[in-house]
Protein backbone atom coordinates (compact mmCIF):
# COMPACT_ATOMS: atom_id res chain seq x y z
CA UNK A 1 0.00 0.00 0.00
CA UNK A 2 2.79 2.36 0.92
CA UNK A 3 4.68 1.47 -2.32
CA UNK A 4 1.60 2.24 -4.39
CA UNK A 5 1.00 5.49 -2.60
CA UNK A 6 4.65 6.44 -2.99
CA UNK A 7 4.62 5.60 -6.72
CA UNK A 8 1.52 7.68 -7.23
CA UNK A 9 3.10 10.53 -5.34
CA UNK A 10 6.27 10.29 -7.43
CA UNK A 11 4.32 10.32 -10.71
CA UNK A 12 2.31 13.29 -9.59
CA UNK A 13 5.37 15.26 -8.57
CA UNK A 14 7.63 14.02 -11.43
CA UNK A 15 10.13 12.88 -8.78
CA UNK A 16 10.57 9.41 -10.30
CA UNK A 17 12.86 10.65 -13.05
CA UNK A 18 15.07 13.35 -11.68
CA UNK A 19 16.83 15.42 -14.38
CA UNK A 20 18.84 18.56 -14.77
CA UNK A 21 17.54 21.67 -13.12
CA UNK A 22 15.60 24.14 -15.31
CA UNK A 23 17.88 26.96 -16.56
CA UNK A 24 17.08 30.39 -15.18
CA UNK A 25 14.90 32.65 -17.37
CA UNK A 26 16.82 35.31 -19.30
CA UNK A 27 16.43 38.94 -18.28
CA UNK A 28 13.47 40.80 -19.75
CA UNK A 29 15.74 42.88 -21.98
CA UNK A 30 18.53 41.12 -23.86
CA UNK A 31 20.16 41.55 -27.27
CA UNK A 32 18.42 38.37 -28.42
CA UNK A 33 15.04 39.76 -27.41
CA UNK A 34 15.70 43.00 -29.28
CA UNK A 35 16.64 41.06 -32.40
CA UNK A 36 13.44 39.08 -32.13
CA UNK A 37 11.44 42.32 -31.91
CA UNK A 38 13.11 43.54 -35.10
CA UNK A 39 12.26 40.28 -36.87
CA UNK A 40 8.60 40.82 -36.00
CA UNK A 41 8.59 44.38 -37.27
CA UNK A 42 6.85 43.28 -40.47
CA UNK A 43 3.67 42.85 -38.45
CA UNK A 44 3.39 46.63 -38.26
CA UNK A 45 3.17 46.97 -42.04
CA UNK A 46 -0.16 46.73 -43.86
CA UNK A 47 0.16 43.92 -46.44
CA UNK A 48 0.07 45.04 -50.04
CA UNK A 49 -2.77 43.79 -52.20
CA UNK A 50 -1.96 41.04 -54.62
CA UNK A 51 -2.78 41.16 -58.31
CA UNK A 52 -6.48 41.48 -59.07
CA UNK A 53 -8.15 38.29 -60.23
CA UNK A 54 -9.67 38.33 -63.69
CA UNK A 55 -13.47 38.03 -63.63
CA UNK A 56 -14.81 35.89 -66.44
CA UNK A 57 -18.54 36.44 -66.44
CA UNK A 58 -20.40 34.16 -68.87
CA UNK A 59 -22.61 35.48 -71.66
CA UNK A 60 -25.98 33.75 -72.06
CA UNK A 61 -26.95 32.30 -75.41
CA UNK A 62 -29.97 33.98 -76.93
CA UNK A 63 -32.70 32.89 -79.30
CA UNK A 64 -36.28 33.84 -80.05
CA UNK A 65 -39.31 31.59 -80.45
CA UNK A 66 -41.79 32.12 -83.25
CA UNK A 67 -44.23 33.90 -80.95
CA UNK A 68 -41.58 36.46 -79.95
CA UNK A 69 -40.57 34.96 -76.59
CA UNK A 70 -36.84 35.47 -75.97
CA UNK A 71 -34.76 32.56 -74.66
CA UNK A 72 -31.70 33.41 -72.58
CA UNK A 73 -29.76 30.29 -71.56
CA UNK A 74 -26.55 30.23 -69.51
CA UNK A 75 -24.84 26.87 -69.03
CA UNK A 76 -23.30 26.46 -65.57
CA UNK A 77 -21.96 23.38 -63.72
CA UNK A 78 -24.66 23.26 -61.05
CA UNK A 79 -26.95 20.61 -59.60
CA UNK A 80 -29.97 22.91 -59.80
CA UNK A 81 -31.28 25.17 -62.52
CA UNK A 82 -32.92 28.57 -62.11
CA UNK A 83 -35.94 29.12 -64.36
CA UNK A 84 -37.61 32.51 -64.57
CA UNK A 85 -40.03 34.27 -66.87
CA UNK A 86 -39.23 37.98 -66.91
CA UNK A 87 -41.61 40.59 -68.33
CA UNK A 88 -40.35 44.03 -69.30
CA UNK A 89 -43.07 45.79 -67.32
CA UNK A 90 -43.32 46.60 -63.64
CA UNK A 91 -44.36 49.47 -61.42
CA UNK A 92 -43.46 52.03 -64.09
CA UNK A 93 -46.19 50.53 -66.30
CA UNK A 94 -48.89 50.77 -63.62
CA UNK A 95 -51.77 53.12 -64.45
CA UNK A 96 -52.29 56.22 -62.36
CA UNK A 97 -54.08 55.34 -59.15
CA UNK A 98 -53.20 51.63 -59.41
CA UNK A 99 -49.84 51.51 -57.67
CA UNK A 100 -48.97 47.97 -56.67
CA UNK A 101 -50.89 46.36 -59.54
CA UNK A 102 -47.74 44.94 -61.17
CA UNK A 103 -46.44 43.40 -57.94
CA UNK A 104 -49.85 42.06 -56.91
CA UNK A 105 -50.39 40.58 -60.37
CA UNK A 106 -47.08 38.71 -60.15
CA UNK A 107 -48.04 37.40 -56.71
CA UNK A 108 -51.48 36.25 -57.86
CA UNK A 109 -50.00 34.31 -60.78
CA UNK A 110 -48.63 31.90 -58.17
CA UNK A 111 -52.00 31.59 -56.39
CA UNK A 112 -53.82 29.29 -58.79
CA UNK A 113 -54.50 28.72 -62.48
CA UNK A 114 -57.60 27.82 -64.44
CA UNK A 115 -56.65 24.15 -64.08
CA UNK A 116 -55.16 24.07 -60.55
CA UNK A 117 -56.21 25.61 -57.26
CA UNK A 118 -53.73 27.55 -55.14
CA UNK A 119 -52.97 24.49 -53.02
CA UNK A 120 -52.72 22.19 -56.05
CA UNK A 121 -50.29 24.60 -57.69
CA UNK A 122 -48.17 24.68 -54.56
CA UNK A 123 -48.18 20.87 -54.44
CA UNK A 124 -47.05 20.71 -58.08
CA UNK A 125 -44.07 22.93 -57.22
CA UNK A 126 -43.32 20.91 -54.10
CA UNK A 127 -43.28 17.72 -56.17
CA UNK A 128 -40.24 19.26 -57.89
CA UNK A 129 -38.68 19.96 -54.51
CA UNK A 130 -39.23 23.66 -54.94
CA UNK A 131 -41.65 26.58 -54.65
CA UNK A 132 -42.90 29.16 -57.10
CA UNK A 133 -41.37 32.62 -56.72
CA UNK A 134 -42.63 36.03 -57.78
CA UNK A 135 -41.21 39.55 -57.83
CA UNK A 136 -41.67 42.97 -59.40
CA UNK A 137 -39.59 46.13 -59.66
CA UNK A 138 -39.77 49.43 -61.46
CA UNK A 139 -39.00 47.88 -64.86
CA UNK A 140 -39.94 44.20 -64.57
CA UNK A 141 -42.24 41.52 -63.25
CA UNK A 142 -41.30 37.85 -62.93
CA UNK A 143 -42.27 34.38 -61.82
CA UNK A 144 -39.72 31.64 -61.32
CA UNK A 145 -38.77 28.30 -59.84
CA UNK A 146 -35.59 26.33 -59.12
CA UNK A 147 -35.45 22.66 -60.08
CA UNK A 148 -32.98 19.86 -60.41
CA UNK A 149 -31.40 19.76 -63.85
CA UNK A 150 -33.39 16.60 -64.64
CA UNK A 151 -36.67 18.44 -63.89
CA UNK A 152 -36.20 21.51 -66.07
CA UNK A 153 -38.88 20.50 -68.57
CA UNK A 154 -41.48 20.00 -65.82
CA UNK A 155 -40.49 23.33 -64.30
CA UNK A 156 -40.91 25.12 -67.62
CA UNK A 157 -44.34 23.54 -68.09
CA UNK A 158 -45.39 24.81 -64.68
CA UNK A 159 -44.16 28.34 -65.42
CA UNK A 160 -46.00 28.30 -68.74
CA UNK A 161 -49.24 27.33 -67.01
CA UNK A 162 -48.80 30.07 -64.42
CA UNK A 163 -48.07 32.77 -67.01
CA UNK A 164 -50.76 31.83 -69.51
CA UNK A 165 -53.64 30.55 -67.39
CA UNK A 166 -53.91 32.58 -64.17
CA UNK A 167 -57.15 32.14 -62.26
CA UNK A 168 -57.19 35.49 -60.40
CA UNK A 169 -59.81 33.95 -58.13
CA UNK A 170 -61.66 36.65 -56.11
CA UNK A 171 -61.45 34.63 -52.90
CA UNK A 172 -57.69 34.19 -53.27
CA UNK A 173 -57.26 37.89 -54.07
CA UNK A 174 -59.03 38.90 -50.86
CA UNK A 175 -56.81 36.59 -48.83
CA UNK A 176 -53.63 37.79 -50.51
CA UNK A 177 -54.70 41.44 -50.33
CA UNK A 178 -55.12 41.15 -46.54
CA UNK A 179 -51.58 39.81 -46.18
CA UNK A 180 -50.30 42.45 -48.60
CA UNK A 181 -51.86 45.33 -46.67
CA UNK A 182 -50.42 43.99 -43.42
CA UNK A 183 -47.00 44.03 -45.06
CA UNK A 184 -47.45 47.60 -46.29
CA UNK A 185 -48.48 48.73 -42.82
CA UNK A 186 -45.49 46.97 -41.26
CA UNK A 187 -42.89 48.50 -43.59
CA UNK A 188 -44.26 51.97 -42.87
CA UNK A 189 -43.27 51.47 -39.24
CA UNK A 190 -39.60 51.33 -40.28
CA UNK A 191 -38.14 54.88 -40.32
CA UNK A 192 -35.63 54.17 -43.12
CA UNK A 193 -38.29 52.68 -45.36
CA UNK A 194 -40.73 55.48 -44.61
CA UNK A 195 -38.10 58.09 -45.50
CA UNK A 196 -37.45 56.31 -48.80
CA UNK A 197 -41.16 56.07 -49.67
CA UNK A 198 -41.73 59.76 -49.04
CA UNK A 199 -38.46 60.80 -50.69
CA UNK A 200 -39.07 58.98 -53.98
CA UNK A 201 -42.57 60.44 -54.19
CA UNK A 202 -41.15 63.95 -53.77
CA UNK A 203 -38.30 63.33 -56.21
CA UNK A 204 -40.23 61.56 -58.98
CA UNK A 205 -43.87 62.53 -58.53
CA UNK A 206 -46.78 60.24 -59.38
CA UNK A 207 -46.89 57.59 -60.73
CA UNK A 208 -43.08 57.22 -61.07
CA UNK A 209 -42.42 57.63 -57.37
CA UNK A 210 -45.28 55.45 -56.15
CA UNK A 211 -44.12 52.41 -54.14
CA UNK A 212 -43.60 49.23 -56.14
CA UNK A 213 -45.75 47.40 -53.59
CA UNK A 214 -48.40 50.09 -53.86
CA UNK A 215 -49.90 52.68 -51.57
CA UNK A 216 -52.39 51.47 -48.98
CA UNK A 217 -55.38 53.31 -50.55
CA UNK A 218 -54.53 52.06 -54.07
CA UNK A 219 -54.11 48.43 -53.05
CA UNK A 220 -57.40 48.49 -51.19
CA UNK A 221 -59.15 49.48 -54.44
CA UNK A 222 -57.48 46.98 -56.80
CA UNK A 223 -59.88 44.44 -58.29
CA UNK A 224 -59.66 41.21 -60.23
CA UNK A 225 -60.50 43.26 -63.32
CA UNK A 226 -57.48 45.52 -62.73
CA UNK A 227 -55.10 42.57 -62.37
CA UNK A 228 -56.57 40.79 -65.39
CA UNK A 229 -56.20 43.93 -67.51
CA UNK A 230 -52.58 44.45 -66.48
CA UNK A 231 -51.77 40.81 -67.19
CA UNK A 232 -53.49 40.79 -70.58
CA UNK A 233 -51.76 44.02 -71.66
CA UNK A 234 -48.23 43.43 -70.40
CA UNK A 235 -47.65 39.68 -70.00
CA UNK A 236 -47.16 38.99 -73.70
CA UNK A 237 -44.46 36.87 -75.42
CA UNK A 238 -42.82 39.74 -77.26
CA UNK A 239 -42.18 41.57 -73.99
CA UNK A 240 -40.97 38.50 -72.09
CA UNK A 241 -37.81 36.43 -71.68
CA UNK A 242 -37.41 32.89 -70.43
CA UNK A 243 -34.15 32.84 -68.44
CA UNK A 244 -32.59 29.45 -67.67
CA UNK A 245 -29.29 29.10 -65.81
CA UNK A 246 -27.89 25.67 -64.97
CA UNK A 247 -26.47 22.50 -66.46
CA UNK A 248 -28.56 22.83 -69.62
CA UNK A 249 -28.10 23.47 -73.34
CA UNK A 250 -29.80 25.99 -75.56
CA UNK A 251 -31.12 23.27 -77.86
CA UNK A 252 -32.62 21.32 -74.98
CA UNK A 253 -34.27 24.41 -73.49
CA UNK A 254 -35.53 25.48 -76.90
CA UNK A 255 -37.36 22.21 -77.47
CA UNK A 256 -38.86 22.22 -73.96
CA UNK A 257 -39.82 25.90 -74.26
CA UNK A 258 -41.53 25.30 -77.60
CA UNK A 259 -43.63 22.57 -76.01
CA UNK A 260 -44.49 24.69 -72.99
CA UNK A 261 -44.76 28.21 -74.43
CA UNK A 262 -45.29 27.63 -78.15
CA UNK A 263 -49.06 28.06 -77.80
CA UNK A 264 -48.71 31.44 -76.06
CA UNK A 265 -50.28 33.75 -78.62
CA UNK A 266 -48.34 36.90 -79.55
CA UNK A 267 -49.92 40.27 -78.85
CA UNK A 268 -48.98 43.87 -79.63
CA UNK A 269 -46.49 45.39 -77.23
CA UNK A 270 -48.09 48.06 -75.06
CA UNK A 271 -47.15 51.58 -76.08
CA UNK A 272 -47.30 54.41 -73.60
CA UNK A 273 -45.01 57.36 -72.99
CA UNK A 274 -43.33 57.42 -69.57
CA UNK A 275 -44.78 59.90 -67.14
CA UNK A 276 -42.67 63.05 -66.73
CA UNK A 277 -40.76 63.61 -63.50
CA UNK A 278 -40.94 66.97 -61.72
CA UNK A 279 -38.10 69.46 -61.90
CA UNK A 280 -35.76 69.50 -58.89
CA UNK A 281 -36.70 72.03 -56.19
CA UNK A 282 -35.35 75.54 -56.66
CA UNK A 283 -33.44 75.04 -53.42
CA UNK A 284 -32.89 72.26 -50.92
CA UNK A 285 -35.83 71.78 -48.59
CA UNK A 286 -36.14 69.40 -45.68
CA UNK A 287 -39.45 67.56 -45.38
CA UNK A 288 -40.05 65.98 -41.98
CA UNK A 289 -42.17 62.93 -41.23
CA UNK A 290 -42.88 63.55 -37.58
CA UNK A 291 -42.23 60.72 -35.11
CA UNK A 292 -42.71 62.32 -31.69
CA UNK A 293 -40.29 60.95 -29.12
CA UNK A 294 -38.01 59.27 -31.66
CA UNK A 295 -34.41 59.11 -30.45
CA UNK A 296 -33.01 58.73 -33.98
CA UNK A 297 -33.56 60.38 -37.34
CA UNK A 298 -33.64 58.49 -40.64
CA UNK A 299 -32.27 60.61 -43.51
CA UNK A 300 -33.02 60.27 -47.22
CA UNK A 301 -31.14 62.68 -49.50
CA UNK A 302 -31.53 62.54 -53.28
CA UNK A 303 -31.24 64.30 -56.60
CA UNK A 304 -32.06 63.27 -60.18
CA UNK A 305 -29.46 61.50 -62.33
CA UNK A 306 -29.44 60.06 -65.85
CA UNK A 307 -31.44 56.95 -66.73
CA UNK A 308 -29.75 53.58 -67.27
CA UNK A 309 -29.36 53.81 -71.04
CA UNK A 310 -27.67 57.24 -70.96
CA UNK A 311 -23.91 57.39 -71.49
CA UNK A 312 -21.73 57.47 -68.38
CA UNK A 313 -23.51 54.80 -66.34
CA UNK A 314 -20.30 53.06 -65.23
CA UNK A 315 -18.69 56.37 -64.24
CA UNK A 316 -21.77 57.16 -62.15
CA UNK A 317 -21.47 53.78 -60.45
CA UNK A 318 -17.86 54.54 -59.53
CA UNK A 319 -18.80 58.01 -58.32
CA UNK A 320 -21.52 56.64 -56.05
CA UNK A 321 -19.23 53.91 -54.74
CA UNK A 322 -16.45 56.27 -53.68
CA UNK A 323 -19.01 58.66 -52.20
CA UNK A 324 -20.94 56.15 -50.10
CA UNK A 325 -20.71 52.61 -51.43
CA UNK A 326 -17.69 51.46 -49.42
CA UNK A 327 -16.72 51.50 -45.75
CA UNK A 328 -13.83 53.75 -46.82
CA UNK A 329 -16.09 56.02 -48.86
CA UNK A 330 -16.17 59.74 -48.22
CA UNK A 331 -19.58 60.07 -46.62
CA UNK A 332 -19.15 57.02 -44.39
CA UNK A 333 -15.70 58.11 -43.24
CA UNK A 334 -16.99 61.57 -42.40
CA UNK A 335 -20.24 60.67 -40.65
CA UNK A 336 -19.03 57.48 -38.96
CA UNK A 337 -15.27 57.61 -38.45
CA UNK A 338 -14.61 61.33 -38.12
CA UNK A 339 -17.75 62.56 -36.37
CA UNK A 340 -19.30 59.38 -34.90
CA UNK A 341 -22.74 60.49 -36.07
CA UNK A 342 -23.81 57.07 -37.37
CA UNK A 343 -22.93 53.41 -37.64
CA UNK A 344 -23.00 53.74 -41.42
CA UNK A 345 -24.10 55.82 -44.41
CA UNK A 346 -24.65 54.67 -47.96
CA UNK A 347 -25.14 56.13 -51.43
CA UNK A 348 -26.58 54.48 -54.54
CA UNK A 349 -26.70 55.55 -58.18
CA UNK A 350 -30.15 54.19 -59.00
CA UNK A 351 -30.81 53.79 -62.73
CA UNK A 352 -34.05 52.57 -64.30
CA UNK A 353 -35.32 52.53 -67.86
CA UNK A 354 -36.96 55.96 -67.47
CA UNK A 355 -35.11 57.82 -64.71
CA UNK A 356 -32.10 57.81 -62.41
CA UNK A 357 -31.21 59.22 -59.01
CA UNK A 358 -28.34 59.63 -56.60
CA UNK A 359 -29.64 58.55 -53.18
CA UNK A 360 -27.85 58.83 -49.83
CA UNK A 361 -29.32 57.24 -46.69
CA UNK A 362 -28.28 57.04 -43.07
CA UNK A 363 -29.64 57.05 -39.53
CA UNK A 364 -28.32 59.30 -36.75
CA UNK A 365 -29.09 60.27 -33.17
CA UNK A 366 -31.71 63.02 -33.04
CA UNK A 367 -29.34 65.49 -31.36
CA UNK A 368 -26.87 65.40 -34.28
CA UNK A 369 -29.38 65.44 -37.16
CA UNK A 370 -28.51 68.98 -38.26
CA UNK A 371 -24.69 68.65 -38.18
CA UNK A 372 -24.91 65.23 -39.86
CA UNK A 373 -26.99 66.64 -42.71
CA UNK A 374 -24.63 69.61 -43.02
CA UNK A 375 -21.61 67.30 -43.28
CA UNK A 376 -23.38 65.04 -45.79
CA UNK A 377 -24.23 67.98 -48.03
CA UNK A 378 -20.67 69.25 -47.64
CA UNK A 379 -19.24 65.96 -48.91
CA UNK A 380 -21.47 66.16 -51.97
CA UNK A 381 -20.25 69.70 -52.60
CA UNK A 382 -16.59 68.69 -52.23
CA UNK A 383 -17.05 65.84 -54.68
CA UNK A 384 -18.67 68.19 -57.19
CA UNK A 385 -16.14 71.00 -56.97
CA UNK A 386 -12.40 70.13 -56.79
CA UNK A 387 -11.68 73.74 -55.75
CA UNK A 388 -13.15 72.89 -52.35
CA UNK A 389 -10.01 70.98 -51.53
CA UNK A 390 -10.99 67.34 -52.11
CA UNK A 391 -10.71 66.45 -55.79
CA UNK A 392 -11.55 62.87 -56.71
CA UNK A 393 -8.34 60.85 -56.78
CA UNK A 394 -7.02 57.94 -58.80
CA UNK A 395 -6.76 55.89 -55.60
CA UNK A 396 -10.44 56.40 -54.76
CA UNK A 397 -11.52 55.41 -58.25
CA UNK A 398 -9.27 52.33 -58.20
CA UNK A 399 -10.71 51.21 -54.87
CA UNK A 400 -14.28 51.69 -56.07
CA UNK A 401 -13.53 49.86 -59.30
CA UNK A 402 -11.99 46.89 -57.48
CA UNK A 403 -15.01 46.60 -55.22
CA UNK A 404 -17.54 46.71 -58.05
CA UNK A 405 -15.66 44.13 -60.11
CA UNK A 406 -15.17 41.83 -57.12
CA UNK A 407 -18.86 42.12 -56.27
CA UNK A 408 -19.69 41.00 -59.79
CA UNK A 409 -17.45 37.97 -59.36
CA UNK A 410 -19.25 37.04 -56.14
CA UNK A 411 -22.46 36.62 -58.13
CA UNK A 412 -20.97 33.67 -60.00
CA UNK A 413 -21.53 31.50 -56.94
CA UNK A 414 -25.27 30.91 -57.42
CA UNK A 415 -27.50 30.27 -60.43
CA UNK A 416 -30.30 32.49 -59.08
CA UNK A 417 -27.95 35.49 -58.89
CA UNK A 418 -26.84 34.94 -62.45
CA UNK A 419 -30.45 34.60 -63.57
CA UNK A 420 -31.31 37.87 -61.83
CA UNK A 421 -28.50 39.66 -63.72
CA UNK A 422 -29.62 38.23 -67.06
CA UNK A 423 -33.24 39.11 -66.38
CA UNK A 424 -32.31 42.64 -65.30
CA UNK A 425 -30.42 43.28 -68.54
CA UNK A 426 -33.43 42.11 -70.53
CA UNK A 427 -35.83 44.29 -68.53
CA UNK A 428 -33.62 47.32 -69.12
CA UNK A 429 -33.39 46.58 -72.87
CA UNK A 430 -29.64 46.00 -72.59
CA UNK A 431 -27.59 43.38 -74.51
CA UNK A 432 -27.17 39.92 -72.91
CA UNK A 433 -23.41 40.62 -72.71
CA UNK A 434 -23.89 43.61 -70.38
CA UNK A 435 -22.66 41.95 -67.18
CA UNK A 436 -19.80 40.21 -69.00
CA UNK A 437 -18.57 43.54 -70.36
CA UNK A 438 -18.88 45.42 -67.07
CA UNK A 439 -15.29 44.82 -65.81
CA UNK A 440 -13.87 46.20 -69.05
CA UNK A 441 -16.25 49.16 -68.98
CA UNK A 442 -15.35 49.97 -65.39
CA UNK A 443 -11.64 49.67 -66.15
CA UNK A 444 -12.03 52.09 -69.06
CA UNK A 445 -13.42 54.85 -66.82
CA UNK A 446 -10.82 57.50 -66.04
CA UNK A 447 -10.72 59.61 -62.92
CA UNK A 448 -11.64 62.59 -65.12
CA UNK A 449 -14.76 60.77 -66.34
CA UNK A 450 -15.84 60.04 -62.76
CA UNK A 451 -15.18 63.64 -61.76
CA UNK A 452 -17.29 64.81 -64.71
CA UNK A 453 -20.26 62.81 -63.38
CA UNK A 454 -19.65 64.18 -59.88
CA UNK A 455 -19.82 67.66 -61.37
CA UNK A 456 -23.52 66.96 -62.06
CA UNK A 457 -24.24 66.92 -58.32
CA UNK A 458 -26.28 69.93 -57.22
CA UNK A 459 -26.12 70.07 -53.44
CA UNK A 460 -28.22 73.24 -53.43
CA UNK A 461 -31.32 71.55 -54.95
CA UNK A 462 -31.62 68.31 -53.02
CA UNK A 463 -34.73 66.44 -51.93
CA UNK A 464 -34.31 65.69 -48.22
CA UNK A 465 -36.71 63.66 -46.08
CA UNK A 466 -36.12 63.12 -42.37
CA UNK A 467 -38.20 60.76 -40.25
CA UNK A 468 -37.76 61.77 -36.63
CA UNK A 469 -38.90 63.91 -33.71
CA UNK A 470 -39.76 67.21 -35.34
CA UNK A 471 -39.92 69.17 -32.09
CA UNK A 472 -36.34 68.35 -31.14
CA UNK A 473 -34.82 68.33 -34.63
CA UNK A 474 -36.44 71.23 -36.49
CA UNK A 475 -34.92 74.16 -34.49
CA UNK A 476 -31.35 72.95 -35.07
CA UNK A 477 -32.03 72.36 -38.77
CA UNK A 478 -33.40 75.86 -39.21
CA UNK A 479 -30.47 77.32 -37.27
CA UNK A 480 -28.18 75.49 -39.72
CA UNK A 481 -29.89 77.23 -42.63
CA UNK A 482 -32.28 74.52 -43.82
CA UNK A 483 -35.89 75.30 -44.65
CA UNK A 484 -38.09 72.69 -42.93
CA UNK A 485 -41.70 71.73 -43.53
CA UNK A 486 -43.87 68.84 -42.38
CA UNK A 487 -44.62 66.03 -44.83
CA UNK A 488 -48.10 65.79 -46.30
CA UNK A 489 -49.97 62.68 -45.17
CA UNK A 490 -50.17 61.20 -48.69
CA UNK A 491 -46.36 60.95 -48.86
CA UNK A 492 -46.47 58.15 -46.28
CA UNK A 493 -49.47 56.16 -47.56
Amino acid sequence: MRRVACAALCLASACAAPGPAHPPRPPATTPAASASADVDGWRKQIPKAGPAAAIVYPVPESEQLKNGLTLLVMKRPAAVASLSLVVRHGASSSPQGQSGVAALTARMLTEGTTTRSSSALAEAAESLGSALEHDAGRDYSMVGIETLSADVEQGLALLAEVAQKPAFAPKELERVRGEWLDGLAAERQTPDRLASLAGLRLLLGEPNGAPVGGSVPDVKKLTVRDLTAFHRRHWVPGESALVVVGDVSLSGVRDAAERAFGGWKPAPAPTSAPAPTPAPPDKTRVVMVNRPGAVQSALFVAQPLAKRSDAGHEARQLMSSLLGGLFTSRINQNLREKNAFTYGARSDAVATRHWGALVVTTRVESAVTAPALRELVGELARARDPKRGAPITDEEVARARADLISSLGARLIAVDRLAADVGSSFALSLPPSTSSELPQRLTAQSTAAVAAEAARIDEQRLVVVIVGDQASVKPALEAAGFEVREAAAELTW
